[in-house]
């Protein structure tokens, strides 16, 4: 039994890393028509305002990537 649980943790260890590189190589800032924004996949998906400082770009970013990452893993 306890080979099994090895194997099966280091295969989730495989799926959650897999997962936080595809969070952040398709998740990130992108320039759309002039204007940044969060993206996925190159598809804007919320604008960012001109009044954000980069403390709170980046926790947008990262709760957003973080909400893709629990929604892979479920």
């Amino acid at each position: 039994m306890g080979l099994f649980n090895t194997i099966k943790e280091k295969h989730q260890t495989a799926r959650q890393n897999d997962v936080q590189l595809q969070a952040k190589a398709r998740i990130r800032v992108s320039d759309f028509n002039g204007k940044l924004y969060i993206a996925y996949d190159g598809t804007p998906l919320v604008q960012i305002e001109e009044k954000w400082t980069t403390k709170e770009i980046i926790q947008q970013l990262s709760t957003l990537r973080e909400n893709y990452i629990n929604s892979r893993l479920g």
